[in-house]
Order: C-alpha cells, then sequence, then structure tokens
C-alpha cells in the first residue's frame, strides 16, 4: 500500500507535494532525481495515487476504487514505463505515452505516466516526448524517475518541474531500522556505504557479498601486518577479483584503518563504524602508531585517486600494500 507515512524521510518533498495539490497547482510534468534507493518511485508512485483519489485530498484515501486498483497494480489510468535495455528508445516513448496520452482516461481523473530510469532515454526519445511535455492534454501528467538528470535535454528540464530528492540522513535511516530485526551494530556500518540510501542497505541486508567482501579486507589487513612478503603478492591477486568494485573495496579498507585511529584516539566510541569487530580493531590498534595509520589511510586515498585517474590498476595496488606493509611493521606498543 503507497502511504506519505510510509515514506523514509522527504517530509519537505512531500509537503510542497500535497501543497501542489491543496492549491490546484499540479505541474503536467516532473523529474524526481537522486540517487538509487531514496524513495523516487515510492513518492511518485504515492503522489499518482492521491492525484487519482476519489476523496481529491492531499493523501490517498486507501478505500475508494482508484486507490483500490492503484494497489493492486490494475489502474487503468497509470502507467509505468521501465527498460531493461541500455537506452530507452524512441520507440518506447511514442507507443508508451505519446500515441497513447492523445486518448481521454477511461475511468479516472487523469491519465498518468511514470517513467523509470528516464535518464537512460536516447535523445531522440526525449526529442518525441518534448512535444508531448510542451503541449499536454488538460488530464496529461508525465513523472520522470532519473539518477541523474542533468542526462536530459535543457528544454526537458526547463519545462518539468524538478523534485531533487537528497540522500536520507542517518537518524532517519536508524528510526527505519529501530522496529526491524537488524544488529544494531550492523547499522552504522549499512549507513556508511549505503550513501544514504535505503535501498542500498536493503540489498546489503539481502546479499552476503557485502560482509564476503568486508572478511576479506579484514583477512587481507592482518594479512599484510604478518610480515610475510609473499602475502602481499597474494592479496593483490586476491583484490584483482574485484577489479569493478575496488572503489568500494578501498572504502571498506579505508573505514577499516579509520576504526582502528579512532579506537586509539578515543577508546569504543559512537564513531567506529566496525562496531561488531571492535575486538579485532583493538588488536591491531595495540601495534600501530598514529602517525603509521595516518600514512597507511593516506595510501588508500592515493590509490584511489590514481585509480579514479586511470592508472594501471595493478601497479597502484602493489604500491598501495608496499607502502602499508612498511608502515605496519615501524611499530609502537607505546602509543595505544
Amino acid at each position: 500500500m503507497y502511504t506519505f507515512e510510509e515514506i523514509i524521510g522527504h517530509r519537505g518533498v512531500i509537503q510542497n507535494l500535497q501543497q501542489a495539490i491543496e492549491h490546484n497547482k499540479v505541474s503536467h510534468s516532473y523529474i524526481f532525481d537522486g540517487i538509487s534507493g531514496v524513495g523516487k518511485k515510492m513518492i511518485a508512485f504515492t503522489f499518482a495515487k492521491t492525484l487519482q483519489c476519489l476523496e481529491k485530498g492531499t493523501a490517498p484515501c486507501n478505500k475508494c476504487s482508484s486507490c483500490r486498483a492503484f494497489d493492486s497494480g490494475n489502474h487503468p489510468d497509470v502507467f509505468f514505463i521501465d527498460t531493461d535495455k541500455k537506452n530507452l528508445g524512441v520507440d518506447e516513448i511514442r507507443d508508451h505515452i505519446q500515441k497513447d496520452i492523445e486518448t481521454k482516461p477511461y475511468k479516472y481523473r487523469y491519465k498518468i505516466y511514470i517513467v523509470d530510469k528516464a535518464d537512460k532515454m536516447t535523445v531522440q526519445a526525449q526529442n518525441a516526448l518534448l512535444k508531448t511535455i510542451e503541449e499536454p492534454p488538460s488530464y496529461g501528467i508525465i513523472m520522470l524517475i532519473s539518477t541523474n538528470y542533468k542526462q536530459f535535454l535543457p528544454t526537458i528540464i526547463s519545462r518539468c518541474s524538478l523534485i531533487k530528492l537528497n540522500p536520507l540522513k542517518p537518524g532517519e535511516i536508524k528510526d527505519y531500522f529501530k522496529s526491524t530485526a537488524v544488529d544494531p551494530h550492523m547499522i552504522d556500518l549499512y549507513i556508511t556505504f549505503s550513501g544514504g540510501s535505503i535501498g542500498a542497505i536493503k540489498n546489503m541486508m539481502e546479499s552476503e557479498h557485502f560482509l564476503e567482501i568486508r572478511e576479506h579486507v579484514i583477512r587481507w589487513t592482518n594479512e599484510i601486518h604478518s610480515g610475510d612478503l609473499m602475502k602481499l603478492f597474494e592479496i593483490q591477486k586476491e583484490m584483482e577479483n574485484y577489479k569493478e568494485e575496488i572503489d568500494f573495496v578501498l572504502d571498506l579498507m579505508y573505514a577499516w584503518y579509520r576504526d582502528i585511529l579512532f579506537l586509539k584516539q578515543m577508546g569504543n566510541n559512537p564513531y567506529i563504524i566496525n562496531k561488531d569487530k571492535v575486538d579485532v580493531l583493538l588488536n591491531t590498534a595495540m601495534v600501530l602508531s598514529y602517525n603509521k595509520l595516518g600514512k597507511s589511510l593516506d595510501a588508500i586515498e592515493k590509490a584511489k585517486k590514481q585509480l579514479r585517474q586511470n592508472a594501471n590498476f595493478q601497479l597502484a595496488l602493489e604500491i598501495m600494500l608496499l607502502h602499508i606493509k612498511e608502515n605496519a611493521h615501524e611499530r609502537n606498543r607505546s602509543s595505544f
């Protein structure tokens, strides 16, 4: 069931949409833009449901025939366009919107078209859609959902109401998970790597891949500290298996050393990300000085920068690992 109350965060956006309904200032075209999993589709769907509600209020009644049809996925006057293709082509736009919108609504007040991944539209598709956006019928509403609205033609952007959805705040995400069975110690870890996206957190929770990579990172850092040079080249080879995700892998490694540094500075504190691994962090913290931890963090950051600039993948990792190893073995037990 789609309701505004079920949406996490974005209170200001929701209030503005409701005010537009209340004051009869609903636009014929919208862009809902933000990172994946932040709630764009949920807001667009709930807004569309509200617009079609027979009670004509600022929230869906969830009881009328329109609301029931919407929740069942069989609303005759709301259309959802999506694609698994690399691009959303002109034929899809012409067939699903441009031609269809010429016919009046079947039963309800509006004909609403919700286009997911709309920023994948080709230039030809956007130009076709532009004709409809420029001269929409009184009953027509088009909602474009995107992760990068700058991919749209300037003429599309200028004719749409742009609704930008910011990443969710950590507090909003924590509140959402309070009533769930998720380990509270894991929430901060998920939040750190989610970018403020509930969708990303749910994906991490449903997949073992995230925690699997983290376990590799923890093992790699321990092996770097073992002093075995051959282990270093084994680690490099293993990291190469994650070439497509290397930025994420290095973020995990950076977070691990950051936690060690924070643990040394403040003991067990709320800023620790890997809260479920404090004992492991503590063991490493005992043998690394502040100076060496700082240099290790710098080495990881430098590798990330080099890889973003298309540096040699193997060489960048090799240099990073060697620098961390050098720093790791200038130990200072008294510095904790």
